[in-house]
């Protein structure tokens, strides 16, 4: 397994997206990729296994394989070492090399889709790409929920008051965030009984 194959078949290879087989492609050259040396050659799954992996049927492997040889993206590799370490020659698969030069069009950003009229759009450098009015941009993060500001006093201070010592808090985490952990793996806590005293008493 090839970290530098398999990153190239996820992120950069140029797959194009208004193809009806797009993602048997896609899934097919991960599967090649999982069995390719750090600079893509050598890669030879049988197409039963590659079925295995992509859970596509044999004729859809075989066309993907074609087709990706066509795009080139992948073309057939030397045979020694697969000669080496597979004696029987009827069960010898196909050796391919992935072609690890072939890249997205430059300026093409990755999580973005690209329109079947060619190059994605974008203004002053960033991209245009929305759904329904929605940005495209990926959250930076999948574990917190977006900051809310936090409430001020009438003097233009904060309303917040400050963490007591006892429990795990910042100043500015807001009280409804202010716990004591029950355990060494951090995975049972307790409202901060004196931060908030009228949520504690019950582990959540």
């Amino acid at each position: 397994m090839s970290i530098e194959a398999i990153n190239w078949a996820l992120n950069h290879a140029p797959i194009p997206t208004n193809r009806k087989d797009a993602s048997a492609l896609a899934i097919t050259l991960i599967a090649l990729a999982n069995h390719a040396g750090p600079d893509g050659t050598e890669a030879f799954p049988s197409v039963e296994r590659i079925t295995v992996y992509t859970r596509l049927s044999r004729r859809t492997v075989q066309r993907s394989l074609r087709s990706l040889e066509e795009l080139g993206l992948i073309r057939q590799g030397n045979t020694r070492y697969r000669d080496a370490r597979i004696e029987r020659a009827d069960l010898r698969p196909q050796v391919y090399d992935l072609v690890l030069s072939a890249r997205q069009e430059p300026g093409r950003q990755d999580d973005t889709p690209v329109p079947t009229t060619g190059r994605q759009q974008s203004t002053n450098g960033a991209s245009a790409a929305t759904r329904r009015g929605v940005s495209m941009t990926p959250e930076t993060s999948f574990n917190r929920p977006r900051t809310r500001p936090a409430p001020s006093a009438p003097d233009g201070r904060s309303a917040v008051p400050p963490p007591c010592g006892q429990c795990d808090a910042r100043d500015s985490d807001p009280v409804s965030a202010r716990v004591v952990w029950l355990d060494s793996d951090r995975t049972h806590s307790t409202p901060c009984p004196r931060c908030a005293p009228q949520r504690a008493g019950g582990a959540r």
